[in-house]
């Protein structure tokens, strides 16, 4: 699907009806034991609301996602274009969302800030229906966002009089970071969506799987400080997720790699005598994660060897 079409489905959006609106509440998700729970609250809403969330949220969708300048790009965690791009991304691929969406039919307890505090809200999820059509907009909530008593901002101006703040509050503008609809995500920021559906921890966790496959072939010494130096390393996950992604590196050998190496003159230890790669800290553990994903290349124009830190398949 292209920009053209992509804005061609969201044209519901143009009509006038006003949006039926559910708005819910999450809490601050845990993982334990690879399996995700999150308390969630729907709300009450004021009778105008409906209407005053579509023009607070119409604006920045129509803005972001319809008439900006942009290419529709398939999300690519190790990919960096250089130019505007909108992600886009199937849903059934990310846990969290799926979990989220299948549990939100079924909540039935109503917020309130004495069972969660204004502060400890980790995310706000924006059920919307027009003309037969169902959308979320999902809001990863920051500190920014609430007002508390006591605090810096315990006096308010309105109009022409400052006043003391007399409870907490909660603010939501019509910023969101991701969109979705028809069994697709869409968004701007791959940093933002990542930590909105928990995404990141998805990925550290196929990268680490990926790691134990890498350790099957039999080409690392020291396997564990491998994994404890990459962990954590974001740029390092983000291309053992693209690694994962090709079947070429189950048949990677130590012989293959040892050229790459030495033709590109890096700085990452072996021994030729057992055939294996002994990494001595993370700068080197996360240069061979640059070997292993094909990131020393050479220029068909100058001949001249590059690493390149992101790729593109010509189409």
């Amino acid at each position: 699907m292209n920009r053209e079409e992509f804005i061609g489905r969201l044209i519901f959006l143009e009509f006038d009806e006003i949006p039926t609106v559910e708005i819910f509440v999450l809490a601050q998700p845990s993982i334990n034991d690879s399996e995700i729970s999150c308390d969630i609250y729907k709300t009450h809403l004021h009778e105008r609301i409906p209407e005053s969330i579509k023009e607070a949220y119409y604006p920045k969708i129509k803005k972001s996602l319809i008439t900006s300048d942009y290419d529709l790009t398939e999300y690519n965690p190790a990919l960096m274009p250089d130019r505007d791009v909108i992600w886009n991304y199937n849903s059934s691929i990310v846990p969290f969302y799926n979990i989220i969406v299948e549990r939100l039919v079924h909540v039935d307890n109503f917020y309130n800030n004495e069972i969660l505090p204004y502060d400890e809200i980790w995310a706000i999820w924006i059920k919307f229906q027009v003309q037969n059509n169902t959308f979320y907009l999902l809001k990863k909530i920051t500190p920014s966002k609430v007002f508390t008593v006591g605090g810096s901002l315990s006096v308010i101006f309105k109009d022409d009089v400052f006043s003391k703040l007399e409870s907490d509050v909660l603010t939501i503008d019509g910023t969101f970071d991701v969109l979705a609809f028809e069994n697709m995500l869409y968004f701007e920021n791959k940093q933002n969506f990542e930590r909105a559906l928990l995404y990141q921890t998805v990925k550290r966790e196929v990268a680490i799987a990926t790691l134990d496959e890498i350790n099957e072939i039999g080409i690392l010494e020291n396997f564990d400080a491998v994994k404890n130096y990459l962990k954590d390393d974001q740029h390092s996950i983000n291309k053992l997720n693209r690694i994962k992604s090709k079947p070429y590196f189950r048949t990677l050998t130590f012989n293959h790699c040892k050229q790459i190496i030495d033709d590109y003159g890096l700085n990452l230890s072996y021994d030729e005598t057992t055939g294996k790669f002994n990494i001595q800290n993370k700068k080197e553990a996360k240069m061979f994660v640059k070997v292993l994903n094909d990131d020393f290349l050479k220029s068909e124009m100058t001949n001249i060897k590059y690493a390149a830190n992101s790729k593109e398949d010509l189409l």
